[in-house]
């Protein structure tokens, strides 16, 4: 059994992570976050690669899926360890010219910030390809459930992050449609100076914008029609979590409360 998730891949429902409940992944992905960027030893960073790879199989994505996420920031990737090994100011262990030169401490610097990025990304990457963009956003609501009490309007946020996670693929659809429509037109959008690029994108994320505020638009009075207003504060009863889930969440912030602790007190 499979469904659509917002990163364009499937969500099997056999593997061992998509029977985890939503709640736990969200709430272990932000623990892990905070964990990553307090562990500062080179050992820790080589412990989070072992759990990303043990949370990939479980996720049963694909080592290509996760490599081809990464190819949008690779340039962020480069540019952050080329900014860190590089010192302008004469202080570079290696020189290269004049002031210029490179500082394998500041290089370490721009491998570890690169590494906790690269680690990140494929544990959320994760996240969402065994999760469905429902359960997602179910999860963030049941996780805010306690700050309807402070008058945040949890139900309406649910809704809006359910919108949104809906709409990924369709804006991924649209803009490759209307991108291979412009090509057949005989738009170039590789040859040209920068001026020229720039119009031959504009091509495609004008007609775009206005796809995606139609789309807006009828789905505001779809909803409007089915008097979803009406019936937003329903977030649903209290589901409690199952045994597994807990034992889950248990070892998972055990693990990211165990890692930076254990670099501090080894430092």
């Amino acid at each position: 059994m499979t469904s659509f998730t917002p990163l364009g891949s499937f969500v099997s429902a056999d593997t061992p992570a998509a029977r985890i409940d939503a709640r736990v992944k969200l709430a272990l992905l932000l623990a892990a976050t905070v964990s990553l960027f307090l562990s500062q030893a080179a050992w820790t960073l080589a412990a989070w690669a072992a759990v990303l790879v043990g949370v990939v199989w479980a996720s049963g994505m694909k080592v290509h899926d996760h490599l081809r996420a990464l190819v949008p920031v690779v340039f962020i990737l480069a540019f952050t360890l080329f900014a860190n090994a590089l010192a302008l100011d004469g202080h570079g262990s290696i020189p290269i010219a004049g002031p210029v030169g490179l500082d394998p401490a500041g290089a370490q610097r721009g491998f570890t910030a690169v590494a906790r990025i690269v680690i990140l990304l494929g544990l959320a990457l994760a996240v969402s390809s065994s999760t469905t963009p429902p359960q997602l956003a179910d999860g963030c609501v049941r996780l805010m459930r306690p700050l309807a009490r402070l008058g945040v309007p949890v139900a309406d946020i649910g809704l809006m992050l359910s919108l949104a996670l809906r709409f990924i693929p369709i804006v991924s659809e649209e803009f490759f449609r209307i991108k291979l429509a412009q090509r057949a037109r005989g738009v170039d959008f590789d040859d040209g100076g920068l001026i020229a690029r720039i119009r031959s994108w504009a091509s495609v994320l004008t007609p775009l914008v206005v796809r995606l505020f139609r789309r807006a638009d009828r789905l505001g009075e779809s909803m409007a029609a089915r008097c979803y207003a009406e019936s937003a504060d329903a977030m649903g009863p209290r589901v409690p979590l199952a045994a597994r889930d807990r034992w889950v969440l248990a070892a998972g912030l055990a693990l990211c409360c165990a890692l930076p602790v254990l670099a501090h007190l080894l430092h």
